[in-house]
């Protein structure tokens, strides 16, 4: 069995002990990417890529506009402001999902809704009745290089 290349080092009492030459790169390559700010390639790339991509659904009287208009698969949080004078609502049907909406929202108030969106189209719209029939309504379609459109 052949040994690793080793390179000296000293501790505080004057010993020398080795370190393996390659655990001595492997620290000197995290040193520099933390010093160039990229230190998440390495160990957040992962978690990164799980946080949610925040969307804007900006609800007025009657009409809802999207912050985003192209959508991959992927964990999303949607962020539904009423900046109408009646009461909204927000609410995502499509494929995988069941019972995602948002509770009432007041006028000038804000709530969340996260959701995973897979490949496919859906219907984001006003769930108060009547509403989704007087335009607010807003078909996205999920996949690479695909857009939303309007409703």
């Amino acid at each position: 069995m052949t040994t690793p290349p080793t390179a000296p080092t000293r501790h505080r009492a004057g010993r020398t002990a080795i370190l393996p030459v390659a655990a001595l790169a492997a620290l000197a390559t995290l040193a520099a990417l933390a010093t160039a700010g990229s230190l998440w390639a390495l160990t957040g790339a992962a978690g990164a890529s799980s946080r949610p991509t925040v969307v804007k659904a900006t609800e007025t009287d009657f009409h809802i506009a999207l912050s985003k208009h192209s959508f991959g698969p992927g964990k999303y949080t949607f962020v539904a402001v009423n900046k109408g004078m009646v009461t909204h609502a927000l609410e995502i049907t499509g494929p995988g999902l069941s019972k995602s909406n948002t509770k009432n929202i007041e006028p000038g108030q804000r709530t969340k809704l996260t959701v995973t969106l897979k490949k496919g189209t859906y219907d984001v719209f006003c769930p108060v009745p009547g509403h989704k029939a007087l335009g607010m309504n807003v078909n996205i379609r999920v996949g690479s290089g695909t857009s939303g459109s309007a409703g």
